[in-house]
């Protein structure tokens, strides 16, 4: 490796790819090099990473690039749900393609980024100093086990399902079977579900890897019990990957991305694609609002109708405890070849709607209520770390980067806790239903030191209290005076493709101060970054009597997050951004920051509101429309 790079870019999977494609399109001179801690390319589809019967939510022509449309030769056919497989050959062309493969370095993981005069100053750890192969080709020389690098500027495209939870449940070490983190299921599931002397599987979690896992053992022989904790946020929906809406049978995905269905959700930017007064009608009327809860209880209602769970007392217990407007993109689909709930049906899938105590040998979980299951295995999908797994110095610039961190100072944390009461305000004023929605406590911020299973009853550690990520636009820092580091991937998206596209561009506009300025603020897409806009006068007076004054783009960034935790608080909201019906307002937001029209289907407001879903093909050729209207970049 060099020993500086004009880009870093650490994550090589769906939004590292992409942006290391468009940044060389746009400046092919640039020095850049993607770091990737897995062993080969595709991130979460990563070949280690797959496991048998893996699949996405998404079918074929809703998980691609605008510039490389995935066809036959990957073995999934149109309208086909997309084997793990086939994207991880998919992403491993594309990045051939494009030449980014002699471009990565694998096994390398960033340990520290460390803030310098001019970039970034990383600290490296070799995972693998014998090298390793991507595809047929060898990548980089392996680097020594440590090594330091900078660069001038910095692309942190790891998303958010990196890492996994710990399992940190007391007794473990005296279980005496296997226990497995999901984060490890990919290499050690085989071990259970083809070991003839594991006859029942415990499986815990209530999200769709939780689903995955049950199915395999389910489908294997295993008796599954499957405990979904009673005081989390219970199972997630589920939906096919069509559905009805009234007569109309639609592809689920398409109907979160048509702008006309967009109008429903009470999107604190929607106003960004030009249809405020629709929005205004639906959102701040009797009438409209009383339309908005009868889309959302139909639509919720039809996904019950659809499945079934309602109507065997066994599977009622996978019905989701809240309305499907609160869950964002925690909602999966049923990608599977048979009926998962016919194994419930039959009580091969045993669903317990329990809070786990503790472990026991042998091979006993035991429950709050003292009640106990025996289990040959126990795999636990808890779900994924939200704070940063690189360290970040120095830690006195975590509220300026807006990093999840449990080392904001008094007076920063005053500040932000100023603009979420101003947000917050802002936020029922203008949308009174998000503040009738479920509540999620600061409990699910904390984090717990990493302890010994036998120091877990004790805790003797205190447990750390984590902020959520505070970025601008989801993107970057709200306060960094230097515009060197970005953090791409972290806003879920159901066409997560298309937003690694436009939010590449974004950032390297914003790196190299080409973005269409004044900037326009997240409430009021039309006007520019004024706080006197927002809320009344007194009411801005009475949040700040304690004195201080609130930067503009810090409230906006505030904004964007507290919408998050009021909008979806049973999907990820409360942690970082989390889109469905507001993903396409989000893509206008960003558009409008680099001087493209929103409005891509031709013929005006007609053809916006009665010109079908927007998917890849309406953003193809974005970066050269781009080029062109800004000149040289």
């Amino acid at each position: 490796m060099d020993s500086h790079y004009d880009v870093i870019i650490v994550g090589a999977g769906l939004q590292g790819l992409a942006t290391a494609r468009i940044f060389l399109q746009l400046d092919p001179g640039l020095n850049i090099v993607i770091l990737d801690s897995k062993e080969t390319i595709g991130g979460v589809w990563a070949k280690e990473k797959l496991y048998l019967g893996l699949k996405a939510n998404n079918l074929r022509g809703t998980y691609e690039y605008t510039d490389f449309p995935m066809n036959d030769e990957f073995g999934v056919k149109k309208e086909e749900h997309i084997p793990g497989e086939s994207i991880h050959a998919y992403f491993r062309q594309y990045s051939e393609k494009h030449d980014l493969t002699r471009r990565i370095q694998f096994q390398t993981k960033v340990n520290v980024a460390e803030k310098i005069q001019e970039g970034w100053k990383l600290e490296l750890e070799n995972l693998n100093t014998q090298g390793r192969n991507a595809g047929n080709a060898r990548v980089h020389s392996p680097p020594s086990p440590q090594q330091t690098v900078t660069c001038a500027k910095l692309v942190i495209a790891m998303g958010l399902t990196s890492v996994p939870k710990p399992i940190d449940i007391h007794g473990s070490e005296d279980f005496k079977a296997p226990i497995i983190n999901f984060g490890d299921y990919a290499t050690e599931a085989t071990k259970i579900y083809e070991d003839p002397a594991i006859k029942n599987v415990t499986v815990i979690g209530g999200a769709k890897a939780a689903h995955d896992i049950v199915y395999l053992m389910a489908t294997h022989g295993k008796q599954v019990n499957w405990i979904i904790r009673a005081s989390g946020h219970g199972p997630t929906w589920m939906a096919p990957a069509h559905v009805y809406l009234g007569p109309f049978r639609c592809w689920l995905e398409k109907v979160t991305t048509t702008r006309i269905f967009t109008f429903f959700s009470p999107c604190v930017w929607g106003d960004a694609d030009g249809f405020g007064f629709l929005r205004n009608l639906l959102h701040n009327t009797r009438v409209g609002r009383k339309m908005v809860d009868t889309f959302w209880w139909k639509l919720g209602s039809d996904l019950i109708d659809q499945t079934h769970i309602a109507k065997h007392p066994e599977t009622k217990k996978l019905q989701p405890d809240q309305p499907a407007f609160w869950y964002g993109t925690s909602l999966g689909i049923l990608n599977y070849p048979t009926d998962i709930y016919e194994f419930v049906k039959s009580g091969q899938i045993k669903v317990l709607r329990k809070d786990v105590r503790c472990l026991k040998n042998p091979k006993t979980i035991q429950f709050e209520d003292r009640s106990e299951v025996q289990s040959d295995a126990l795999i636990c999908s808890m779900g994924w770390k939200f704070e940063p797994s690189i360290e970040f110095r120095p830690k006195e610039i975590h509220a300026d980067l807006g990093i999840p961190s449990s080392d904001f100072s008094k007076s920063q944390k005053e500040l932000w806790d100023k603009c979420d009461a101003l947000a917050d305000l802002e936020l029922f004023t203008r949308f009174p239903k998000l503040a009738t929605g479920p509540r999620v406590d600061d409990d699910y911020l904390v984090v717990h030191q990493s302890l010994p299973n036998s120091a877990l009853a004790d805790m003797t550690a205190p447990p750390r209290q984590f902020t959520p990520w505070r970025l601008w636009r989801g993107i970057a820092p709200p306060a960094l005076p230097t515009r060197d580091i970005v953090f791409l991937g972290l806003v879920y998206h159901f066409n997560g493709a298309v937003r690694s596209e436009i939010s590449s561009i974004w950032a390297y506009a914003y790196f190299y101060n080409k973005l269409n300025g004044p900037f326009m603020s997240v409430s009021h897409p039309c006007k520019e970054l004024r706080l006197e806009d927002r809320v009344p006068a007194e009411q801005q007076l009475a949040a700040l009597e304690k004195g201080g004054e609130v930067n503009p783009i810090a409230y906006d960034t505030a904004l964007f997050n507290r919408y998050g935790r009021r909008r979806t608080p049973y999907g990820s909201g409360f942690r970082n951004p989390d889109l469905v019906f507001e993903g396409i307002p989000y893509l206008d937001l960003l558009m409008g920051d680099i001087g493209l029209s929103a409005w891509r289907k031709g013929w005006g407001w007609f053809g916006e509101l009665f010109g079908g879903c927007y998917d890849q093909k309406e953003y193809r050729g974005l970066v050269e429309e781009w080029r062109a209207k800004v000149g040289k970049v």
